[in-house]
């Protein structure tokens, strides 16, 4: 009994560890909305946690999860009195850091999406009104920009002035990573030496297609909120059941604490996560638009 209960343990504990190590979740440098993920180089843990916005190391993102499943599982082990029972809630407890700092993650890429048209027509207005370079521009971005955009465009004014600007926008745009900054920072890298009429056609042009990229992502993802909303509804409500059935009546706290039991609890947590899987995929949106102006790991 006890055995099988740790094995249900540590396919938890390998679940959280496939979304955390470079090959997982965390290896996704697309954009949330896109629904893609990069062919080029693996996001590190701690780069992804700097995009979540979150100060921690991997270590102590490590540290805090895992005391947040001990504490809950000695907790529901109390409540209900079945180890294997409160394995789950434990699971859960655990990966509450990962899904929060996700979800930073996407909130903060969205809103820098969202920022790059106003960014753009800022740039193309202060060209057009001739009192102002490229390279201006892009600075004043750091001080009067969208709000989303203002922290890696100080970056950029920090390193062009020790690196140049061409190595500054590389720097920024391998730390955004994401299909919507790529091209826009390739172009300004390529735009600086060209003509003020050639860049103010190509940043105009750029504009209208990225608008055009969000505002089909918003759709698609507008009409696939429910869907997602069912699958984590139909993945969560047996085992909140389960939690609360175990926790009033004995006869289910004997069941599942004999070898029987515990079988049957193994084989559904295992067909429920590969229904999950499976119900994700098929709600994943569909892509608008992906990362391609990256080194691929061929050639790395």
């Amino acid at each position: 009994m006890n055995a099988l209960a740790a094995l249900c343990a540590a396919a938890a504990v390998w679940l959280g560890a496939e979304l955390f190590r470079g090959g997982g979740v965390l290896a996704r440098t697309g954009s949330p909305r896109s629904g893609r993920t990069s062919r080029g180089p693996k996001v590190s843990r701690q780069v992804w946690l700097s995009q979540a916005g979150a100060a921690v190391t991997p270590r102590q993102f490590w540290a805090v999860s895992t005391a947040m499943a001990a504490v809950a599982f000695v907790l529901f082990f109390f409540v209900d009195q079945t180890l294997v029972v409160a394995v789950i809630p434990a699971a859960a407890a655990g990966s509450v850091p990962y899904a929060y700092w996700s979800s930073q993650r996407r909130r903060r890429a969205d809103a820098r999406l969202d920022a790059w048209p106003e960014a753009l027509r800022q740039v193309i207005g202060q060209l057009e009104s001739g009192a102002s370079t490229l390279h201006d521009a892009l600075e004043s971005l750091a001080v009067s920009g969208p709000p989303a955009l203002m922290a890696p465009m100080g970056r950029y004014v920090r390193l062009s002035g020790r690196v140049g600007y061409r190595q500054a926008l590389e720097a920024i745009r391998m730390e955004l990573a994401d299909p919507i900054s790529d091209p826009v920072l390739l172009t300004f890298g390529m735009a600086v030496e060209e003509g003020t009429d050639q860049v103010l056609r190509i940043l105009s042009s750029l504009t209208y297609q990225i608008e055009g990229d969000l505002a089909l992502a918003e759709r698609i993802k507008t009409v696939q909120t429910q869907s997602r909303i069912a699958t984590w509804a139909v993945f969560a409500v047996p085992y909140i059941l389960l939690v609360f059935l175990c926790a009033t009546q004995s006869f289910y706290r004997q069941f599942f604490s004999e070898p029987v039991g515990l079988a049957v609890m193994a084989i559904g947590v295992s067909l429920s996560l590969v229904g999950l899987v499976f119900a994700r995929r098929l709600g994943r949106p569909i892509p608008t638009t992906e990362r391609v102006f990256v080194v691929s790991e061929s050639a790395a």
